[in-house]
């Protein structure tokens, strides 16, 4: 999730909210539903109010000692154990915090279960806000999960076992688990142990990609999908096989609703469903009516007063405004209701209601995750109905697993070949054009004109003079989608936060995407670098799909790595490398091997190039100049982008001797904006150099605590001796830089963006 995103959204699903119901309000006299847009304006600002504690204030940091329960366990990308432990802790000083809740990853040989009663000793640490733009959130994620703090210990002992309920349910739920892992394929056990346990840790990557490509991730996710299955199973069977009444099976519907959620934990979708559902069951109880939009409110009241952060969490906001989609739409559409319908009719109804989820949800899709499937709406038209036999079937299987392995075997290849179909559907509809497209994270402004011009279509489609109004909304609409290429015609170059290496994203109004290297971490396979971790996700969150032109400073891996992780995800039309004699390492060869592989165009560039796709320059290397030392920092490609007035100087990583040489010829170094040399070395950035390029505003990507000691402090005053003003990326996180027609620019930081509601905070104040 990225800083500051998921509170625009929030506000701009409170405002969508507000207006939608008092236009209901409004129409059908039904006043009751004022407790709606009460509830969702206390929760907006509980939730504002609770975001604005520093983190760091809550729990003690530093060296701590702690004994506590473990709750969950799973294993992370690097496959370190990673718990949820609450415990109570004790630092150095004596002082204490307790029933805390910790994130631990645990890298000892000796692995944990739930359920188990462990002390430990550690650095407690803060939690990492997003230092990319579209980059993971952990600060924000794991504060709406409740966490209080992260450590990674350096020492954890068994004590013993826990015999609370919390533990006994985590224990069920860690026995369910391992049986569906006996009964099931590696693939499908993680898929089934998400639908039934809600443990998403285990769904293979390539399996949730495709889910989510095609646009039904959610039958993957416990939701009111499942929860409206359970209670259906359970009603059915009380009221048709025990030939109890309706009161007794609504009471039986709420308790099984109510323990399956205490077993699989209380997600924000699963608890928006389970209160939905007791609502429901309790109006039958009572022989009252029930209201939609109240259910949704009392749902929403109960989350945010147990965890006023669950506003900002991506579940809950795709969960209400989904299912606040679905009750406009039978409300205005008058479906078909009728026990006795035809198929026509069914057909019907089933495509309406998912169009209107899908409408309805894909303006947050697109702004959360990038990407809008366009044929979500038929796959679910099959994969839904399909899912009540699977969580029957699913169920049935791990129940008879665990009495009798075989026969939980037996069960289970019904559930196999749910999910061979379910994959058959995914990879068919993905074959067909435009099936999933890459949009890009669309403008706060552009989600409000979205929900908009979605409301102007339920509620005035039809009316005499209407297209008037749809007209204009569409044209507004447009202007907003398209307003950087109409009118603004700004240039965003970002140097991403990376660690210690290099990287930088240039993206033009005209939808041009240049990169000057790529990153890497060192430590980190390939496959699972910053390319990526860091730079794919980056482009998606512009809606680049194809890279115009990438150049490679010098075949540094700190540089190259994640250059390469993106030649196998993204065509790259034109790959620039210096016309040096680089030394010939693997990671060259490798890379020679990426672009035969790939529909790469590999150039040899020097200074004889001075233009470069219009608004490039190459100033080294140098053709014919060889360094003594055979260091390949001395061939690094030093590159001057100008747009109007503005300019911007990248140095890779050349040394002290390649900027003399650059002075020596008389070219022409002054910038606007310095990319420093070699992550602030103190072996380049010279005083001379520093006085000729005169900038602005230095720019030094380096990693944060790194162990070459980047910036080196005489780097430091040799820059603020020349006055640029300077930005590190392991303080600021990334750095973006807007340019501007008329020549200015702006930059900004990842550390200097503030949620939205301390803006309106700031606003209102001023007023």
């Amino acid at each position: 999730m990225r800083a500051g995103k998921s509170e625009v959204v929030c506000l701009a699903s409170f405002l969508l909210i507000l207006f939608l119901v008092s236009q209901s309000v409004i129409k059908h006299h039904n006043w009751k539903s004022i407790l709606f847009l009460l509830f969702s304006a206390v929760g907006f600002l509980a939730a504002g109010n609770s975001l604005e504690k520093n983190t760091a204030d809550t729990f003690l940091l530093g060296m701590t000692e702690g004994t506590g329960v473990i709750r969950e366990e799973g294993l992370t990308s690097s496959g370190n154990q990673k718990l949820t432990v609450h415990c109570d802790l004790e630092d150095e000083s004596g002082e204490t915090l307790q029933d805390q809740k910790l994130y631990v990853i645990w890298s000892g040989e000796e692995p944990f279960e739930v359920g188990e009663i462990v002390s430990f000793i550690g650095d407690l640490r803060p939690f990492y806000e997003a230092s990319v733009p579209g980059g993971y959130d952990e600060d924000l994620y794991l504060r709406t999960r409740e966490f209080d703090g992260k450590m990674y210990p350096e020492e954890m002992t068994k004590l013993g076992e826990d015999g609370s309920v919390v533990s006994s349910l985590a224990r069920a739920r860690a026995n369910v688990q391992k049986t569906l892992d006996d009964i099931l394929p590696v693939n499908e056990s993680g898929i089934m142990k998400a639908m039934l346990t809600g443990d998403k840790d285990d769904i293979p990557e390539e399996s949730y990609e495709m889910y989510a490509r095609v646009g039904v991730v959610h039958v993957l996710c416990i939701s009111g999908l499942h929860m409206s299955i359970l209670a259906l199973y359970v009603s059915f069977f009380t009221e048709k096989i025990l030939k109890r009444s309706r009161r007794f099976s609504a009471v039986v519907t709420m308790a099984a609703a109510l323990c399956f959620l205490a077993f699989i934990g209380f997600t924000p979708s699963a608890v928006r469903a389970v209160t939905m559902i007791c609502v429901v069951m309790t109006a039958r109880v009572l022989f009252r009516s029930h209201e939609r939009l109240n259910e949704i409110a009392i749902a929403a009241l109960l989350i945010l007063f147990v965890e006023p952060l669950y506003l900002f969490h991506i579940g809950f906001q795709l969960s209400f405004i989904t299912v606040l989609g679905l009750c406009l739409a039978a409300e205005h559409l008058h479906l078909n209701r009728k026990k006795d319908r035809t198929w026509k009719e069914w057909l019907k109804d089933s495509l309406c209601f998912s169009l209107y989820a899908s409408l309805f949800s894909f303006p947050m899709v697109a702004y959360y995750f990038y990407t809008v499937s366009l044929v979500g709406i038929l796959a679910n038209l099959v994969i839904i109905p399909l899912s009540g036999i699977l969580l029957g079937f699913g169920i049935l299987s791990a129940l008879l697993g665990m009495l009798w392995m075989p026969l939980g075997v037996f069960a289970a290849g019904s559930v196999y070949g749910i999910l061979q179909v379910f994959e058959g559907i995914c990879t068919a509809l993905l074959k067909l054009p435009f099936a999933c497209i890459l949009v890009g994270s669309p403008s706060e402004m552009v989600i409000l004109l979205g929900y908009s011009l979605l409301f102007f279509w339920m509620y005035f489609a039809g009316k005499k003079g209407s297209w008037k109004g749809a007209a204009l909304l569409c044209a507004v609409l447009f202007c907003a989608v398209f307003e950087n290429q109409l009118f603004r015609k700004e240039i965003t170059v970002t140097f991403l936060d990376v660690g210690q290496g290099d990287a930088a994203v240039i993206h033009t109004w005209d939808k041009k995407t240049y990169l000057v290297d790529g990153g890497g971490a060192y430590g980190k396979a390939f496959g699972e670098n910053v390319g990526k971790t860091v730079l794919l996700p980056y482009l998606e969150y512009l809606g680049v799909s194809e890279v115009d032109t990438a150049f490679l400073s010098h075949p540094d891996s700190d540089h190259m790595t994640g250059l390469l992780e993106i030649l196998e995800d993204i065509p790259v039309k034109a790959l620039y490398l210096g016309n040096y004699p680089y030394t010939v390492t693997k990671e060259m060869e490798f890379l020679k091997e990426s672009v035969e592989k790939y529909p790469t165009t590999l150039y040899t560039v020097d200074n004889r190039e001075h233009s470069l796709d219009g608004a490039w320059t190459c100033l080294a290397p140098v053709p014919g100049i060889l360094y003594p030392d055979g260091d390949d920092n001395c061939g690094s490609v030093v590159l001057k982008y100008r747009v109007g007035e503005t300019e911007i100087l990248f140095t890779g990583d050349m040394t002290a001797e390649n900027e003399r040489l650059l002075l020596e010829s008389d070219a022409d170094v002054s910038a606007d904006i310095l990319k420093v040399s070699h992550h602030g070395s103190k072996y380049s950035s010279t005083q001379n150099f520093l006085a000729e390029v005169a900038a602005k505003a230095a720019v030094i990507s380096c990693g944060e605590n790194n162990i070459y000691g980047h910036p080196h402090e005489k780097t430091m005053e040799r820059m603020e001796n020349a006055g640029a003003k300077i930005y590190r990326t392991d303080v600021c996180g990334s750095v973006q830089v807007k340019m501007k027609r008329d020549g200015t620019f702006t930059i900004e930081t990842m550390t200097e963006r503030k949620p939205l509601y301390e803006n309106i905070k700031k606003r209102v104040e001023k007023w």
